[in-house]
Order: structure tokens, then C-alpha cells, then sequence
């Protein structure tokens, strides 16, 4: 059965420098959330701040409490003093103790601040992962409501924290009904499941033909991992001859997986096979092994009379 796939427009997931850099909480009933707005996806309220500041004011209420109790020892101090001797060497130190605590605490902030975030982190794990099922649950919920592209997105947004291969295989089951393009923000490795599923090896013959370069080590692992089962697949070959033309832009990949590229190689595309062709031809290692044999031999059978192979003009990455 033919499935009619939907011209859509995906929104580009916006990065960060950390992946809990989006992650906030609701300082009224403590919800965690990823996903943007201004209004805490439980309680409802506009309180709603980023996990680092509210680190950062643990890390503030901690300094502070340090100086009030600098400043009580002080006060006890002076009331203990028995002269005004006393009472001066007493207020001196203890002014001159809290600057010097404030000086110190200034040069500490951005580490106890790491600290604090590291804390809460480990305490409230448990509600954290509560929150972003929460999250998980409205973006289902929009999927059914027939909003799939902004259930994808939200979904989307969950994984940068949630890596488990349930939600990889609900956001690969709406990518599938996607009409996608090589203008898209889109994914491969954070997709890739632990077990084989041919809704991964699918994906990722998708991406080999539309974004060549987001072809790294991981998906073409996870391709001969499961080669015979993706044999079985009604798209199978093509799958396995886009992943073989994605994986020859780089002379790497092809000194890696000798094997592989042997396979596969004959049913190149023309311009792939040219770009192979050269690549091994200037690897005396690999010129003399079993895959520069079978390239001389493809050329001689398929390309005997194109001038292409003449000349090592070929561009490769390398690394």
C-alpha cells in the first residue's frame, strides 16, 4: 500500500550550546518543561525560569545565608566584648572577614552556580522526567488532534533530553509521512536505534539520497549491521546503493568498510563510481587489494571507452 506523503514545512529546531540550556521549571509548582511558551504546561502560571538561573539564585541564597551568618558571628562578638577595645577588635574583624567572604564568593559564583544545577539535576531527577513525559503526552496529543508537524516539532524538542528508542521510532513514524527535502532541519544520529527497525533503515536511505554528508560511521554501521534484513526490505537495494554513494565522498569510510563498498559498487551511479574509481586508484593499499581489482574489472566492463577515468581529477574528502 502506496502511502501519500505531505509537502510540509519543518520548523528549525533551534540549538544551544548544552542540552539542558531550554529545560525550565515552574517556580509556583515546580514543573518541569522543554517546551517553549511562556504559561507552565501543568498550573498554568507565567513562572516559568531556565534551570541555570534558578541555579544560579540556590547559588545567591547560599552566599547570602553565609554572609548573615558572618554577620551574626559579628554581632555575637561584639556583645561578648567586655571593653570598647573589644568590641572594635571584634567589629573590625568581622567587617573585614564578611569583605573578604563577598571577595571570595564574587570569584565562586560560576562554580557554585554548576554546582547548585548539578544538584538539582540529581534530586529531582525523577520529577524532571515526569515533566518531559508531560511533554511528551501534549505532543501526542497534538499529533492525534491532526497537528502532526507541530507534534513532531514538540516531540522533537523532547529528545535533545528523552534518548529512548520509543520516542526515536514515534518521531521516524511521522517523518515518514513527511515529503522531506534537503532544505530541512533534520536529524540521522540522534534517530538511530539500539535494535534493527526498518523504519531506521528507511530514514537513513532517505537521508543518503537528499543529505549525503550527514552519512557518518554510525549509520553505516548500523547498515551492514543489518545488511541480510535490509536485503528483505521491498527498498532494500536501494537503500543499501544510496547509503554505498554516501559513504564514497570520503576515503575514509571507503579504507573502513572495503567490503561493503565491494558489494555495491557495480550499482553506483555513474558519477559515484567515478568518484570511488579515483579514490582507491590513488591508494596504493587499496589499489592492490581485492576492491582496486574489482574496480579495474567494473571499469573495463562498464566504462571502458569514458575518458572520466583517465585523469585522477576526482575531488575526496579525506577525513
Amino acid at each position: 500500500m502506496t502511502t501519500t506523503k505531505k509537502a510540509v514545512q519543518l520548523p528549525v529546531l533551534e540549538r544551544s550550546r548544552r542540552n539542558y540550556d531550554r529545560l525550565r521549571v515552574c517556580r509556583r509548582c515546580g514543573q518541569y518543561t522543554i517546551l517553549p511558551g511562556e504559561q507552565c504546561p501543568k498550573c498554568g502560571r507565567t513562572r516559568l525560569v531556565p534551570v541555570m538561573e534558578q541555579a544560579r539564585s540556590k547559588a545567591r541564597r547560599k552566599m547570602l545565608n553565609e554572609i548573615l551568618f558572618a554577620l551574626l558571628l559579628t554581632i555575637i562578638a561584639v556583645l561578648l566584648s567586655q571593653d570598647m577595645t573589644q568590641i572594635a577588635i571584634a567589629a573590625v574583624s568581622g567587617l573585614v572577614l564578611i569583605a573578604l567572604l563577598v571577595l571570595v564568593q564574587r570569584r565562586m559564583m560560576g562554580r557554585e552556580t554548576l554546582r547548585q544545577l548539578s544538584r538539582l539535576f540529581r534530586y529531582n531527577r525523577a520529577t524532571i522526567y515526569e515533566g518531559l513525559v508531560h511533554d511528551q503526552s501534549i505532543g501526542v496529543e497534538t499529533v492525534r488532534s491532526g497537528e502532526d508537524v507541530e507534534g513532531y516539532h514538540m516531540l522533537r524538542q523532547t529528545s535533545v533530553l528523552v534518548h529512548n528508542d520509543r520516542l526515536r521510532l514515534a518521531l521516524l513514524s511521522l517523518l515518514q509521512n513527511f515529503r522531506l527535502r534537503s532544505d530541512m532541519d533534520l536529524d540521522l544520529e540522534s534517530l538511530i536505534t539500539r535494535d534493527f527497525d526498518p523504519l531506521v533503515a528507511d530514514y537513513i536511505g532517505e537521508i543518503a539520497r537528499l543529505k549525503r554528508d550527514m552519512i557518518k560511521d554510525r549509520s553505516i554501521r548500523y547498515i551492514i549491521a543489518n545488511e541480510p534484513r535490509i536485503l528483505e526490505m521491498a527498498n532494500g537495494w536501494n537503500i543499501l546503493i544510496s547509503v554505498t554513494s554516501a559513504a564514497v565522498r570520503m576515503k575514509r569510510y571507503v579504507t573502513m568498510y572495503p567490503g561493503f563498498i565491494r558489494r555495491y559498487a557495480r550499482f553506483l551511479p555513474r558519477e559515484r563510481f567515478v568518484r570511488l574509481y579515483h579514490v582507491v586508484r590513488q591508494d596504493p593499499a587499496l589499489h592492490g587489494e581485492l576492491l582496486g581489482q574489482d574496480m579495474e574489472s567494473i571499469r573495463a566492463e562498464l566504462y571502458a571507452d569514458d575518458p572520466a577515468f583517465e585523469h585522477d581529477t576526482a575531488g575526496v574528502e579525506r577525513s
